[in-house]
């Protein structure tokens, strides 16, 4: 894919608020110029700081892309779609809304080109994980385009549909879930005596580290643990009060139950929706 071709290419989105606006933010990092369209973009002053043109116009967004993505609630996500239809015939769009099925987006435009993806936001800083599901009828220039579109703003991976929804709890929810943990981490220095400052940059650090450790290595994370647990030393016993309160089973749990929270949403709007 050539990136000079596709940074050329007028993006807009559909919703800015906290996934949209860290996509679209990224995307403009990546060199990729952007117009997004949400009702509070007099607020979104962050966003126009960092180079997304911003309207309150719908319809001016969608007429003037040739990409774009849908950022919004699940539960607005058809009508808005509906609502722009015959302003996306032959445009390539995504929906970034969880719990909103493919199909569904397809019959509510299916002059567009469609496809699902699941970001996060550290799209921000070019660092998300995306999932994409492009629909069967993709062709491989789309595909194409999907996948160096969301590698602008981290990784990104095909996936088919039912793993996207799963995706949605790991990856769409886990920055909450490791940014808990970090802050846990850093408040333990910080009770032990570390000024605060140093406490939370160095655990903001160390989850960095140790994550790029495990991706550039391709080590199982329980190997790399081993090699810090020297017998009898400091790490071991964290280790060991990790394992006593149970730390990795709460995170298994909430990832677990945001998944089958991840489900219900999905028949709740897709039953919502039918009738």
């Amino acid at each position: 894919m050539d990136m000079t071709v596709l940074k050329k290419k007028r993006i807009s989105f559909i919703g800015a608020g906290a996934l949209g606006g860290a996509v679209a933010q990224g995307l403009v990092r990546g060199g990729c110029k952007v117009l997004a369209a949400d009702p509070y973009a007099e607020k979104l002053t962050h966003l126009r700081t960092e180079g997304v043109n911003l309207t309150t116009d719908n319809i001016k967004a969608a007429e003037e892309a040739e990409i774009v993505i849908f950022a919004l609630k699940p539960h607005l996500t058809l009508g808005v779609v509906r609502d722009l239809a015959s302003l996306l015939n032959g445009k390539l769009c995504a929906s970034l809304a969880a719990a909103v099925p493919l199909q569904m987006l397809v019959e509510a435009a299916p002059g567009a080109r469609w496809a699902r993806a699941m970001s996060n936001i550290c799209a921000a800083t070019n660092s998300a994980f995306t999932g994409i599901t492009p629909h069967p009828s993709a062709s491989e220039e789309d595909r194409a385009d999907l996948k160096a579109l969301f590698s602008l703003v981290g990784e990104a991976e095909f996936a088919v549909e039912k793993d996207l929804d799963l995706l949605t709890a790991l990856t769409g929810a886990g920055p909450a879930f490791f940014l808990s943990m970090l802050e846990a981490a850093a408040k333990g220095a910080i009770h032990a005596g570390l000024p605060k400052e140093l406490a939370y940059r160095g655990a903001a650090c160390t989850l960095l580290g140790a994550a790029r450790l495990a991706l550039e290595s391709g080590r199982h994370p329980a190997a790399l643990c081993d090699d810090v647990c020297t017998p009898g030393g400091m790490t071991i016993e964290g280790v060991y009060e990790l394992e006593r309160s149970a730390a990795r089973g709460a995170m298994m749990k909430a990832v677990l139950l945001a998944a089958e929270k991840g489900r219900g949403l999905t028949e709740k709007v897709v039953s919502s929706l039918k009738q």
